[in-house]
């Protein structure tokens, strides 16, 4: 069993009905894992929240405030295993919907990006099923978990699992319980030492790392988990440790996450069959840009070939999937760090933010290409040596929205001859400037990388 797709119309900015395709595990290590990566604001969350209206007793409504105010109306469709599922307005203007065909047959566990809880609580436990069943869409956003403390009551009944896996993600095993005040509220009591205090005084990274081991502990295989910006209030060192678990859960069960950390933007998971989506807003409202069959195939090459340059897809690299748009390719690693000096000469501000450090190699480019252009970025350039007239074309050829310019010169920089290879003419000299006889033709290049991106 697994959610295989879902269809949205009329919900929040979806003024366009729009398809998202979700990673179906097969074993490996992350290839259930679905990435929405996007700005602020662009809809990746309303994605969840139409994953948590499937849950639920009752027909979720649709407030004045979530119907798009172009449709008027909201239809929302599951395909699970080529049946497929739906959520309706009644009518158009009406909160009300109506369910088809929404029998829970995938368990859906939906983890908001607001983590916070109520530090007081009564007494209820509820185990997985129990919570889902009352897990149903709020009509607001809320600030806070809602049934999170009854689940944690579950949890003290058998609490190895958990605890193994908050200490995976924590990196030690917190010594916790539940209490109960003189006035009959209950609290979560945390020591350390010999001391102790309340959940009241819970930092919210440990906050969040345990909202996100609890929604996946007892999850079993076939069910789909949903975390909405996993990486909130977690160190670095974390947030790296907690990609790891969700790779290992994502080999038997399907996990979403929306996130802005690039430490979650697992490429090795991807080229194993995992899903990239970009979603971004403008004057078609929120639009979904899914990496293709292609765009995968790239993210494999670029992983398999260039274990001798890792910098290709390091950290700063995978910082591309959250650019905004105005993005330009180079070569290498030099490039990276000289063509804002090129720029700087000519008196011309950077027109776009340079990827990574680098490609690692002219034939690199084209994959990049593919994986932006999967992914719906408008404005891609890339600037090739000009020795590299067959890349150079290929680019052209394949991504005709794109631009791509050749250098006056076959390197960056002026290089002496070495190790038998004959000396090279560079842009710059050895004395780091731009060689006058080139100036001219530089700044014609730099100027239609400019124009290009300044288009409207």
């Amino acid at each position: 069993m697994a959610l295989t797709t879902l269809q949205i119309h009329g919900y929040r900015g979806f003024s366009q009905q729009s398809e998202i395709t979700f990673a179906v595990p097969n074993g490996e290590p992350g290839s259930g894992l679905t990435i929405l990566t996007g700005p602020n604001n662009a809809g990746k969350s309303s994605i969840l929240e139409v994953l948590r209206a499937r849950g639920g007793q009752q027909p979720v409504s649709f407030t004045q405030g979530v119907r798009n105010d172009r449709v008027q109306s909201v239809s929302i469709k599951y395909t699970v295993n080529d049946k497929v599922e739906s959520i309706q307005s009644i009518a158009k203007g009406s909160s009300e919907t109506k369910k088809e065909g929404v029998d829970l047959g995938v368990k859906v566990f939906v983890l908001p990006s607001r983590r916070a809880f109520n530090p007081y609580f009564n007494k209820s436990s509820w185990n997985r099923d129990t919570f889902l069943t009352n897990s149903q869409l709020p009509s607001q956003r809320s600030s806070t978990l809602s049934g999170f403390e009854f689940r944690l009551f579950h949890v003290l009944n058998a609490p190895e699992p958990f605890n193994l896996l908050l200490k995976q993600i924590l990196g030690f095993t917190p010594n916790w319980t539940i209490d109960q005040s003189d006035h009959g509220q209950y609290f979560l009591k945390f020591f350390s030492g010999t001391q102790s205090h309340s959940s009241d005084g819970m930092g919210e990274g440990i906050i969040s790392a345990f909202a996100i081991a609890d929604a996946l502990y007892d999850s079993q295989p076939n069910e789909m988990v949903v975390i909405d910006e996993p990486e909130l209030s977690l160190h670095p060192a974390l947030q790296k440790r907690l990609a790891r678990v969700l790779a290992s859960y994502a080999a038997d069960r399907q996990i979403v996450i929306s996130t802005h950390s690039p430490y979650f933007v697992n490429l090795e998971a991807i080229a194993a069959g995992a899903a990239l989506v970009r979603v971004i807003t403008g004057t078609k409202g929120t639009t979904i840009h899914q990496l293709s069959h292609n765009g995968r195939d790239a993210i494999s090459r670029l992983v398999t070939y260039n274990l001798s340059n890792p910098h290709v897809l390091g950290l700063d690299a995978k910082e591309l999937f959250f650019q905004e748009d105005n993005i330009l390719l180079t070569e290498g690693q030099e490039d990276v760090m000289l063509y804002p000096t090129v720029f700087k000469q000519l008196g011309i501000e950077m027109p776009a933010e340079i990827f990574g450090w680098g490609a690692g190699g002219a034939g690199n480019i084209k994959h990049l290409c593919q994986v932006l252009s999967d992914l719906g970025f408008m404005r891609v350039a890339a600037l090739f040596d000009n020795d590299k007239t067959v890349d150079h074309a290929d680019g052209k050829s394949r991504f005709p929205d794109y631009i791509f310019e050749l250098i006056p010169a076959k390197d960056i920089r002026t290089k002496p001859a070495k190790d038998g290879k004959a000396p090279v003419e560079g842009l710059l000299d050895d004395s780091y400037k731009l060689r006058e006889e080139l100036r001219a033709a530089t700044r014609a290049v730099m100027t239609r990388l400019i124009e290009y991106f300044q288009r409207s």
